[in-house]
């Protein structure tokens, strides 16, 4: 048994400086109307008014958001009406909690920024590791990474990634120490790299 626990994935590592680091901002009127239908199922309306902050140069917009959770995942879909997308995601426990699958969607009008993501998460006592497949801008993307723990206060992981459409290969690194035992809220982030 090791002292070393598991880091969690490393699409995770960087949360908590990225939450004092990106502050949720926007101009104008932000709304998000929100009803719990069930234990398990939820919708938000969410509506934005009299904001510069939309890429298409609009200044309000509205969406819905549907997901239902249950012990195993969660499934999730988004509708923005206006510009006619539908963004979706599945996420499921898979082989008894020892893996998680996940699918990711996102579908519009004209079809061109169409994506398709399916991952697979799997992780042991001491590290996580991730496997991506899937299509965006055109391409097929491919992608892994790994993060283990190397002492119980130190986890260090990398990841690299191929996208067809532009023929890139990128890789990134990351270095997590925490202060505090059990990871707790003193987490230092020590930086992450790619190439």
């Amino acid at each position: 048994v090791s002292s070393c626990p598991n880091p969690g994935p490393l699409e995770a590592a960087t949360w908590d400086v990225r939450r004092l680091t990106s502050l949720d901002t926007y101009d104008g009127l932000r709304v998000d109307i929100s009803k719990q239908l069930s234990p398990f199922f939820a919708v938000v309306h969410s509506f934005h008014l009299g904001t510069t902050m939309l890429p298409d140069g609009r200044t309000s917009s509205y969406g819905m958001t549907v997901q239902m959770n249950d012990e195993e995942g969660f499934s999730m879909a988004r509708v923005d009406p206006e510009r006619g997308t539908v963004d979706g995601r599945v996420h499921k426990a898979l082989l008894g909690g020892v893996a998680m699958g996940k699918l990711q969607l996102g579908l519009s009008q004209e079809g061109s920024s169409d994506q398709l993501l399916g991952e697979l998460d799997v992780g042991a006592q001491t590290w996580t590791a991730n496997l991506k497949y899937g299509s965006m801008g055109g391409g097929n993307m491919f992608g892994m990474n790994y993060f283990q723990a190397v002492t119980p206060k130190l986890a260090m992981g990398g990841e690299g990634m191929y996208i067809g459409a532009n023929g890139n290969m990128l890789s990134s690194y990351t270095a997590k120490y925490s202060f505090m035992p059990g990871g707790a809220p003193g987490d230092l982030d020590l930086g992450e790299g790619s190439s």
